[in-house]
């Protein structure tokens, strides 16, 4: 992903919380199954530790 730095960071928190959000709640994001939701957050997370990690996200939150 190209662009400056504090818009990159934004665009992949975003993605980070929702795909954590997706993975939480299957009844709003009917169009999402949980494991997909799952699949992408932990790629992200796995991608971006420092960014999760400045969320306070990590692997196990899509369970709480």
């Amino acid at each position: 992903m190209n662009g400056r730095k504090p818009i990159r960071e934004a665009l992949i928190r975003r993605k980070i919380v929702h795909w954590r959000n997706a993975a939480r709640s299957p009844n709003f994001y009917k169009n999402i199954s949980p494991s997909r939701a799952r699949r992408n957050y932990w790629r992200l997370v796995g991608h971006y530790p420092d960014i999760a990690r400045r969320l306070g996200f990590d692997e196990a939150s899509v369970y709480d």
